[in-house]
């Protein structure tokens, strides 16, 4: 298991040509704030908080999967009214988003380098007001979610489509994500794959924290220190 630490070799980082970043657990620190808007859709229909499992499985799937996942078939209507009326906007300041300590920094160095960075998420018809309340507008080209293709993760359209739009070959490609769902994703579209936050996962390299990524990184990559 290969774990970031300031003194391992750096020839895992040559070739790299883009970096594809998944959002929840990667980008912005939402298990909680995720947790928290399904238990509300549920109390709304008098059901119990989610399990553990149930939150975990959540997490990683598409918002379609995971109201399928845990709400009964005859309460999903009562459950679409719900959402039409209440915006997720207008929950997010209760959901306690943050984004992930050192990313911002991370980031400005990639763009400085000229890494071209693209979103692959299982997140639908949210991801842009994400992107907008965490400073995170501006990084991203592609931003593909489950709502811009037919078959999302682990399916590897997703990954395909931004690889497309970037111009980058699978082999100069890493996609930093941190569950399973996002490794069979890399795993069949032939990337690489970092796992954040995550050493359960099968990777190339599991990243501790994004300071330590960048560290190393500017080993690998000297000619440009970025603008922090």
């Amino acid at each position: 298991m290969l774990i970031t630490n300031d003194l391992m070799r750096v020839d895992v980082f040559a070739g790299i040509g883009a970096v594809v970043f998944d959002c929840d657990g990667v980008l912005i620190d939402s298990e909680d704030s995720n947790r928290k808007y399904y238990n509300k859709l549920r109390d709304h229909i008098g059901l119990p908080p989610m399990s553990d499992a149930e939150a975990a499985y959540c997490h990683m799937h598409t918002t379609a999967e995971s109201l399928a996942h845990i709400i009964p078939d005859d309460k999903m209507e009562a459950i679409r009214e719900f959402q039409r009326r209440v915006r997720y906007r207008d929950l997010l300041p209760h959901l306690n988003l943050k984004r992930m300590d050192g990313l911002f920094e991370f980031l400005w160095w990639l763009r400085d380098c000229g890494f071209p960075m693209a979103i692959n998420t299982s997140r639908t018809d949210t991801m842009n007001l994400v992107l907008e309340l965490m400073d995170l507008e501006g990084f991203f080209y592609p931003v593909v979610t489950s709502a811009d293709v037919r078959r999302p993760k682990p399916h590897p359209e997703p990954m395909y489509q931004a690889m497309n739009k970037i111009g980058a070959r699978p082999e100069e490609v890493v996609f930093i994500g941190d569950s399973v769902v996002d490794q069979h994703c890399a795993q069949a579209a032939g990337v690489r794959f970092w796992a954040y936050g995550n050493q359960h996962l099968e990777a190339d390299l599991h990243i501790t924290d994004y300071w330590t990524l960048r560290r190393c990184m500017q080993r690998a990559y000297p000619g440009t220190r970025g603008l922090y």
